[in-house]
């Protein structure tokens, strides 16, 4: 067989994705019952084509999707001096970002972000995923406490969501995603983001109150926050055009680093991170969320891989015929003695508080630690380790906005299907069943006052402690609902007819019903005329106002669709979700934002909101 020549061979690639994108457009959509797999196969050619549009380079990608306007052009020069003239420190922290950067781009490319975005971690912690500041924020995107409880990310004993990779990355997006809807410019919502939306609003109600254009430059703010942006935008100039500044960018291709995994049940970090043939501070470096020496598993809870130790890690696990777990909980029923309690257990007492994380020689009564499960200790049981899950004890509550603990699914084998980082997708794929949340929640057992349950580590993994530095009031487990890893929610597809009403069932909240339905949770309060969070059972909630429904009705009545050979008649049209820019609009449906320009009014364009009809043309 000829053998093609590499450039004859990525011209008949373009070629092939240009013919199917054309072909998806001149094709009528499928009728119902028709070849799916057709449809599937149209799908894929369409996202291989926006593969090759986008390049299948993380730096070119980046690049694609600059948009930010400049600001604080003096800060930006400095920023980018200091940069340029530490070439060394710049590229080691952009490669610790090489574990991290797919994903993050992957998400932001689907939500239609500015891919400036992608790269604040750089600023907010070096892309360090373990990182904690001094004022207790902590991870990727340097979440406080309070924040990252809002946003969903459970901080208990065993687990800190904030420091979870994928699972701060979304939150982070999410809340950067309700900043721009609430300030409707990317700068003032980083600047919110960096110094929190109540300062920056009132801020701003002062410069207008001065009678002062409302600018960046015009609005006053903290030094920090005002070199915020200006440090993003000095990374982004810099990858722009790496050779003006001196600085050599390694090869960096567009494929995920990571795989997400769920093995369905405890077991020991270093055993983890031995069948998967990687060192533990490897795994540690994907999993820093854990502050225990255990992967305390958890419905929706999964763990990091490379993507080349996994058929290692499944084979390894298949074959492990030895417990994997060699930790129990030992909650003492007075204060106790470090010293004592270690030499109890066989342990020495820098490993008790090293692994426990204590400062203090003296345990107080009810604080949970781990011991060796070789230890001497009586009255502590073994945990049972196979298919184990942890129990959610809390009760149900819809007080407050954020997420609450939801039902704990069926366990999970011990080798689960894998699901690998992608940019984009038609639809989410779940690793694990996720959670009923219209399901009651399991009763909790009365605990006695040592060891909880016959599974200690369960009983304690669902039961939320605070960093010291928090509210008790505000103490709870803030997981969401749906646990996305690779990818999140799809992205808005062409208006069709949907539900516009949500029944109130056990576990929701105004936080998760508002994410589900792509809605905030102010916008979800004001359609519903609520002034507090609190929702009850069986309370019916109105998810679209009845201009917006009215749209979205008459657009689903004409069956608007991609390939719709009848375009030229009837413009496809598509309703504006909350998020959404001219940019990511253009992006999604692989048209220029000149085109959209020209096809609506731009004094409209320029002021989008949700439920918007935007026309769009050569699809």
């Amino acid at each position: 067989m000829k053998r093609f020549k590499p450039l004859a061979l990525a011209l008949s690639l373009l070629f092939a994705a240009s013919g199917a994108a054309k072909a998806a457009a001149d094709t009528p959509p499928l009728a119902a019952g028709a070849d799916q797999g057709l449809a599937a196969g149209l799908e894929m050619m369409l996202q291989n084509a926006s593969m090759l549009r986008n390049g299948n380079n993380v730096w070119e990608r980046l690049r694609q999707g600059f948009q930010m306007p400049e600001v604080n052009d003096s800060l930006i020069k400095r920023q980018t001096a200091y940069y340029a003239s530490h070439p060394d420190a710049f590229k080691r922290t952009l490669s610790r970002g090489h574990k991290y950067l797919f994903y993050i781009l992957s998400e932001v490319e689907r939500r239609g972000m500015p891919t400036e975005i992608a790269l604040l971690p750089m600023v907010e912690s070096a892309f360090k995923p373990s990182a904690t500041s001094p004022v207790g924020a902590a991870g990727l995107w340097q979440f406080m406490p309070m924040t990252g409880r809002q946003y969903g990310l459970e901080q208990t004993w065993w687990y800190d969501g904030r420091r979870d990779v994928t699972a701060a990355t979304n939150a982070a997006l999410d809340y950067l995603q309700t900043l721009y809807a609430q300030f409707g410019d990317w700068s003032f919502a980083l600047a919110a983001y960096n110094w929190g939306e109540g300062n920056l609003a009132k801020s701003i109600a002062r410069t207008q109150a001065a009678g002062l254009p409302v600018t960046y430059e015009n609005v006053r703010m903290p030094a920090e926050t005002r070199s915020y942006v200006p440090k993003l935008l000095a990374i982004r100039d810099l990858l722009a055009d790496p050779a003006s500044y001196g600085v050599r960018l390694d090869k960096f291709p567009y494929k995920p680093y990571f795989v997400a995994v769920s093995p369905g049940r405890h077991m020991d970090i270093d055993l983890a991170a031995r069948l998967a043939g990687i060192s533990v501070s490897e795994f540690m470096e994907l999993n820093p969320a854990f502050n225990l020496p255990v992967f305390a598993y958890k419905t929706g809870r999964q763990m990091l891989l490379p993507t080349h130790a996994v058929d290692r890690f499944q084979a390894n696990l298949a074959k492990w015929d030895k417990p994997l777990l060699s930790w129990q909980v030992y909650t003492p029923s007075g204060d106790e003695s470090v010293v004592d309690l270690a030499g109890r257990t066989g342990m020495s007492s820098a490993q008790l508080l090293s692994v426990n994380h204590l400062s203090s020689s003296t345990l107080p009564a009810g604080r949970p630690v781990l011991i060796s499960m070789k230890s001497g200790v009586n009255d502590l049981q073994p945990l049972p380790v196979a298919d184990t899950q942890l129990a959610m004890n809390e009760p149900a509550t819809t007080t407050d906005a954020a997420p609450q603990a939801v039902n704990v699914a069926p366990p999970v084998k011990a080798t689960p299907p894998l699901l690998v980082a992608q940019a984009t997708s038609p639809a989410p794929v779940s690793v694990v069943p996720s959670a009923n949340v219209s399901s009651p929640a399991p009763a909790a057992a009365s605990a006695p006052a040592r060891v909880a349950t016959t599974d200690a580590i369960a009983a304690l993994a669902a039961e939320p402690v605070s960093p010291p530095s928090d509210n008790p009031g505000s103490n709870r487990p803030a997981s969401p609902n749906v646990i996305r890893v690779a990818m999140a929610d799809p992205v808005p597809q062409m208006a069709q007819a949907s539900a516009s009403q949500h029944i109130v069932a056990p576990g929701d909240t105004l936080y998760n019903i508002a994410r589900r339905n792509n809605l905030s949770v102010s916008d979800l309060k004001l359609l519903n005329g609520l002034t507090s969070n609190n929702v009850r059972l069986g309370q019916v909630l109105q998810l679209k106002s009845r201009a917006s429904q009215q749209v979205s009705d008459n657009v689903a009545d004409k069956a608007v669709t991609l390939g719709n050979s009848q375009a030229s008649a009837q413009p496809a049209q598509y309703v504006v979700q909350r998020g959404d820019t001219v940019y990511s609009i253009a992006r999604r449906f692989g048209i220029d934002r000149t085109q959209l320009q020209k096809l609506n009014d731009p004094d409209q364009l320029n002021r989008l909101h949700p439920g918007q009809v935007v026309v769009i043309n050569g699809l």
